[in-house]
């Protein structure tokens, strides 16, 4: 009963584990998705070959195979933004990379803002009272 209680953390490695297991399914996402690419290219020469030989029956299948297969690789390709939306980021540690993060986030503020500074540092729009 007391080991229950006084038993170390183990977050730490169920992190590591699920990082693992997210970069390997990635990667098994990537290689279906190589396969996807190299099926479509068959079917495009395929294609060809059919519309070469006026048989446009086998040439329109061999289009919707190739659809079909375009469509399974943009499903493959929101799994993976989804996957990189869960993977842990590294937080930056060089000072140059943190000097661009600032900046980044520095430039998207000031766009999203609708005031805009003047160089001496007082607002340049006028400020409307409430109605």
């Amino acid at each position: 009963m007391f080991s229950r209680l006084f038993r170390k953390c183990t977050e730490e490695t169920h992190h590591l584990s699920s990082s693992h297991t997210l970069q390997q399914t990635l990667e098994v996402l990537e290689e279906k998705e190589n396969v996807l690419q190299k099926k479509i290219s068959i079917e495009v020469e395929r294609a060809k070959e059919f519309t070469r030989a006026k048989n446009k029956q086998a040439a329109l299948q061999c289009l919707k195979r190739k659809k079909f297969y375009e469509g399974q690789m943009e499903h493959l390709g929101n799994f993976q933004l989804r996957i990189h939306d869960q993977l842990p980021q590294k937080l930056p540690t060089h000072c140059g990379q943190v000097q661009r993060v600032k900046d980044s986030v520095k430039k998207t503020y000031t766009k999203s803002s609708q005031l805009e500074l003047e160089p001496s540092g007082n607002y340049s729009g006028a400020l409307v009272p409430y109605k």
